[in-house]
């Protein structure tokens, strides 16, 4: 899974004009590397830290596609670009899994968090 900080370009220029090494701006690729997290030192963390809190930046996450809702009824339902779906019932630990067709696939009782992931896999590969 990747992320990204989202900053406007006038954001981008004053995180260069306020993080400085050695007495000189820091350059704009600096900066956006710093955003996409391609590096992980100090100066990085700090310029995302002031993105966020100083520069209105958000947090992007790149996931695969799909939907994800949950409802009143404590259910979690979430739909694959293949059609298929998965249900989990919070109240009762069930999970449900339909292929494209509305055929069911497989019944869990007791659904834990490690499984969640064996599950959305199977779902993917329908």
């Amino acid at each position: 899974m990747n992320k990204y900080i989202s900053v406007s370009k006038e954001g981008i220029r004053a995180l260069q004009r306020t993080f400085k090494v050695k007495g000189k701006e820091i350059c704009e690729r600096c900066v956006k590397n710093a955003l996409a997290y391609r590096t992980d030192n100090e100066l990085a963390r700090k310029i995302r830290f002031a993105a966020v809190r100083h520069h209105m930046g958000c947090t992007y996450y790149v996931i695969p596609e799909g939907e994800f809702f949950f409802d009143s009824d404590s259910c979690w339902h979430a739909v694959y670009p293949n059609r298929a779906e998965i249900y989990l019932d919070k109240q009762t630990g069930e999970g449900t899994v339909y292929d494209p067709k509305g055929n069911v696939v497989a019944r869990y009782d007791h659904v834990t968090l490690s499984q969640i992931n064996e599950i959305k896999n199977m779902a993917k590969t329908l």
